[in-house]
């Protein structure tokens, strides 16, 4: 597959196109491996969301950081288990916003906030600081342990997303008795997103053919800003259309799914492994 910046171009337009052709790929990515035939993909998506949320929630009251460690070793093994391929899967939850997390939980680990037994030296103790600036084990403790909460957390969501159709998880949250008004409003804006996305991608595309020879980048920019007022209009009034389309036949509110959802034997069983593997953990925070 091409990449968007290699059929648009470097140019601010260009950039902007390819960000709306990403949305979509990102979708189209999402939504293949969900259709697949792997662990997570043949379970009830309403397990799924209260074992994601059970981990969540350990997650969570976790201190020990090779408990999370752990916890992000199920999520990787799960991952195998539901033919997600593991290199893009490491990237997107672990990659970039837990790293990021821990360097910048770095000052906050140091001696200037968190005091605690020295493990190395930033400044030497002296006239200049009188007792030096330091990492202490408490410290670098603290700041893995939040980075490996969030990436546990991240990890275990887009399982949940990589593995089940948005409308099955609409479907099953409504089957949870959630407020339907509460399931409505989050597959509305789900939806909306990508028909902002999709006119954006009309609007720029237009710009783009349009186009001969360079543009200066601050003219594109111009072009982008005076551009977003009018594309929010255009589809506030596309969604009032397609609301009303939807009231002319018979849309209720009720999030509708053709897939009947059933919670049969594996489920449980599923349930069933992920409660023992919960408890193993737990008694694992007490043991290391």
């Amino acid at each position: 597959m091409n990449r968007p910046d290699k059929i648009y171009g470097k140019g601010f337009v260009g950039k902007t196109l390819s960000r709306f052709a990403q949305l979509f790929e990102n979708e189209l990515y999402n939504e293949r491996y969900a259709a697949g035939d792997g662990l997570l993909q043949s379970m009830d998506p309403r397990i799924k969301v209260l074992v994601v949320l059970a981990f969540m929630v350990f997650i969570g009251f976790t201190d020990n950081c090779i408990i999370l460690v752990a916890a992000g070793t199920v999520s990787a093994l799960y991952a195998a288990a539901s033919a997600l391929p593991l290199r893009p899967y490491l990237r997107r939850t672990w990659l970039y916003l837990p790293t990021l997390i821990f360097i910048l939980n770095l000052p906050g680990a140091s001696s200037l906030l968190t005091g605690g037994t020295p493990l190395f030296y930033i400044i030497p103790a002296g006239n200049f600081v009188h007792e030096g600036v330091y990492f202490s084990t408490a410290g670098l403790n603290m700041a893995l342990r939040i980075a490996l909460r969030t990436g546990d957390s991240m990890a275990f969501a887009f399982l949940l997303l990589m593995t089940t159709r948005w409308s099955d998880l609409t479907c099953g949250l409504r089957r949870m008795h959630l407020p339907e008004i509460f399931v409505s409003i989050l597959n509305m804006a789900y939806r909306y997103l990508f028909l902002i996305a999709e006119t954006g991608t009309d609007m720029m595309q237009a710009r783009h053919m349009r186009t001969v020879g360079a543009i200066k980048s601050a003219d594109s920019r111009r072009f982008v800003s005076s551009r977003a007022g009018q594309l929010f209009i255009r589809v506030h009034s596309m969604s009032d259309d397609i609301y009303g389309a939807m009231k002319l036949r018979g849309y209720d509110g009720s999030p509708v799914n053709l897939r009947e959802l059933r919670t049969g034997a594996a489920d449980w069983l599923f349930v069933l492994v992920n409660v023992i593997i919960l408890v193993i953990l737990t008694i694992g925070g007490y043991v290391f």
